[in-house]
């Protein structure tokens, strides 16, 4: 027979699992940041494997859990909806990194601290809703949180347009602006991957309350 105790302590397991991913997802972010200051030394993607290799072991783990456990805190789907939003953040930080440093001599000129710093804000604010989530489904709290993610989201939108104007005028660099125009849409394809994280757990808390 399934106690009450048992019923809350398998809750708590899953959102301290889906904390845990979404710390990951902000792991690979700072990963990223460290990447763009090691300056002359020798360029690294074990950081990024590592945040990506633990989050696929949350994400099965979730997986696991859902087929053995009888009572879930949401619906399965929306479980296995965010548990795949919260992976698919450091998988493409990592996909973001190999491709840099394949690169990184061509364009030791560009900074991408400002998109770095956009999809920081984003990592963190998805790690924050499902903090807020977990605490107790604070649906005015995670609102306020959904819509800082939304404006971080814009601008990086606004950003990258900024940044690709110089492709466009006579003389830049074919190759370079391929090059960039590439690393930059990942970049923002990372803070979108953020975004639909947060839009997930703004259902999930919807469908809920």
């Amino acid at each position: 027979m399934i106690s009450f105790q048992q019923i809350l302590g398998r809750e708590d397991e899953f959102f301290a699992l889906l904390e845990a991913s979404a710390q990951e997802a902000c792991n690979s972010v700072a990963a990223l940041k460290h990447l763009f200051t090691t300056a002359g030394g020798r360029l690294t993607l074990a950081e990024f494997v590592e945040a990506r290799r633990k989050d696929k072991l949350i994400t099965e783990q979730i997986t696991e859990m859902l087929v053995t456990t009888f009572v879930t805190p949401m619906e399965r789907e929306d479980l296995e909806s965010l548990a795949e939003a919260l992976y698919k953040i450091p998988k493409t930080v990592e996909k973001f990194a190999e491709r840099y440093m394949i690169v990184a001599d061509q364009i030791h000129d560009v900074d991408f601290s400002q998109q770095v710093q956009l999809l920081e804000q984003a990592s963190h604010l998805v790690l924050q809703m499902i903090q807020a989530l977990r605490a107790g489904r604070n649906l005015g709290g995670i609102k306020s949180l959904q819509a800082s993610l939304q404006r971080v989201e814009s601008e990086a939108d606004d950003l990258i347009l900024e940044m690709i104007q110089p492709f466009y005028v006579p003389g830049y660099p074919a190759l370079k602006a391929v090059i960039l125009n590439d690393l930059f849409e990942l970049i923002e394809k990372s803070v979108d991957r953020c975004r639909d994280a947060g839009n997930v757990v703004s259902h999930v808390l919807l469908k809920n309350c």
